[in-house]
């Protein structure tokens, strides 16, 4: 099995894990690892030579019938075939089957009619899950095609542990790109992106596929464009990397600020919903929305992050209008703190604001920075950038909106600008971005902070005309983005 070089750990991953037994209930119940069993029982103790006898159509279709895999015309199809093929590499490797001398038979000692005890369940799907790691991808190849310069071999971890680095959660376009890196691991950048790019024309993308065995296994959810590990699953991927030290969840009320908004990055609606009512439970409105958006405020780095705390907060009913006014005294979210006092007054912030909670210059290059960065955070898809972008321009136009981020001399407009440029799937529209970049690197203008060290939050602040001119230098390089931007995770190599 293939192994990432390192990874990064957030130092929350939002799942509550279930008690052994419930786990054990949980593998005992999956119905691919009862279609396994079923299959070790239908083999028998007596052994069935692989080469001419289990490979044998004749054989293939006879357990298809026991296992009731056949189709209504009882025909073996290729879907059927690819689907029993499965189903032995599950039995296999859960030791349900055991081959030896070319020849395959049922585990010694085990006693189908028997359900297993909790060990012995766990012990046979932690070894269907290896089953999922060697050859969930490359099982899903077409037969007598050689994928080469591409292996497909031994990578099916690599878009389980990417979730586990993004707190559990996941776009299948991101987990695409990780079964990429793992198919094309040791070429060149270039040679990497042409192979798997003639790969998905030719043969399509295994992601889908893959992702419906990694469910079926228990292992993740798939809602849409959304995939979530399991309490079942970060329990056992955190196993394949020694048990690496997580902080655990506390009980729902004594839940950190922090901790509520990567519940809400990791979890299902339906799940951080009880998780934030049990939370309010144990604190005033007021305080609420103050803890949270305090955390935002400190965690500027991260629009995602940021605007997720201010969005929360924006939901939590009760009397809340102080918090949000002392929330004007804190520049990362003084905007939105003014916003939503506007909104609640019954004006805009943009056309009709109250006096004194007008915007200033930059507020709209900078939220719409935010949001623009917060989309390509939480997703990684360029649909979703450009979905950003329409929103975020929705009151003017993306050439004006440009404009007014290079001009804003706020450092989280330029690097707006970069995801633009480069994740954008219009080529018109990248190409302006990078256009508008270019030319706030070529200005000799001062640049407001982004982010800046807990000290100097104070003087957080927009720069206007006639202020001192400085040089602005714009990182080269690709914009890296990761899911946990307070600095506190775990590197495991």
């Amino acid at each position: 099995m293939k192994r990432k070089k390192s990874i990064i750990l957030p130092s929350v991953i939002p799942v509550r894990f279930p008690a052994g037994e419930e786990l054990a209930a949980t593998m005992r119940a999956l119905p691919v690892m009862r279609l396994a069993r079923a299959l070790a029982e239908w083999v028998g103790d007596e052994q069935i030579p692989i080469a001419d006898g289990w490979q044998a159509p004749g054989t293939k279709l006879d357990a298809a019938r026991a296992l009731g895999l056949v189709a209504e015309d009882g025909t073996l199809t290729d879907e059927i075939t690819r689907r029993l093929n499965w189903i032995y590499e599950i039995a296999f490797h859960a030791g349900y089957l055991h081959t030896e001398h070319g020849a395959v038979r049922r585990h010694q000692g085990l006693d189908t009619a028997t359900e297993q005890t909790d060990a012995q369940i766990r012990t046979a799907w932690d070894g269907a899950l290896n089953a999922l790691f060697a050859h969930g991808v490359e099982d899903l190849l077409p037969e007598a095609i050689n994928p080469a310069p591409l292996d497909f071999h031994g990578i099916g971890n690599f878009p389980l542990l990417a979730m586990l680095e993004q707190h559990g959660t996941a776009t299948v376009t991101e987990l695409s790109d990780e079964i990429a890196l793992g198919a094309t691991e040791g070429m060149t950048p270039s040679a990497a992106e042409h192979a798997w790019a003639a790969w998905i024309s030719k043969h399509g993308d295994p992601t889908r596929g893959y992702l419906g065995l990694a469910e079926e296994l228990g292992v993740l959810k798939i809602d849409g464009q959304t995939v979530t590990l399991t309490p079942l699953g970060t329990w056992a991927m955190l196993g394949q990397l020694h048990n690496a030290h997580l902080e655990h969840l506390p009980g729902s009320a004594e839940l950190t600020p922090y901790q509520v908004l990567v519940c809400r990055l990791g979890m299902s609606g339906e799940a951080f919903g009880r998780e934030l009512e049990c939370w309010l439970t144990a604190r005033e409105p007021g305080s609420a929305v103050t803890e949270l958006l305090t955390e935002a405020a400190a965690q500027g780095d991260s629009p995602l992050y940021l605007r997720t705390g201010v969005q929360i907060a924006a939901g939590i009913p009760g009397d809340t209008d102080e918090a949000w006014r002392e929330a004007l005294a804190m520049p990362e979210v003084r905007p939105y703190a003014a916003a939503e006092l506007n909104r609640r007054a019954g004006r805009d912030f943009w056309d009709n604001p109250l006096p004194g909670l007008e915007p200033i210059h930059c507020d709209s290059a900078v939220i719409a920075s935010h949001g623009i960065i917060a989309a390509y955070e939480g997703s990684k898809d360029p649909a979703e950038v450009a979905s950003a972008v329409r929103e975020e321009a929705s009151r003017t136009s993306e050439a004006a909106m440009f404009e007014k981020m290079w001009r804003s001399r706020h450092q989280v407009a330029y690097q707006a600008l970069a995801v633009i440029g480069q994740h954008h799937p219009d080529k018109k529209t990248a190409k302006a971005a990078r256009a508008t970049l270019h030319k706030a690197s070529s200005a000799r203008l001062p640049t407001a902070p982004h982010g800046p060290p807990p000290a100097q939050r104070a003087e957080l602040r927009c720069y206007g005309p006639g202020e001192p001119s400085g040089r602005l230098l714009i990182p080269s390089g690709r914009l890296l983005i990761f899911a946990d931007q307070s600095g506190k995770g775990t590197r495991l190599k």
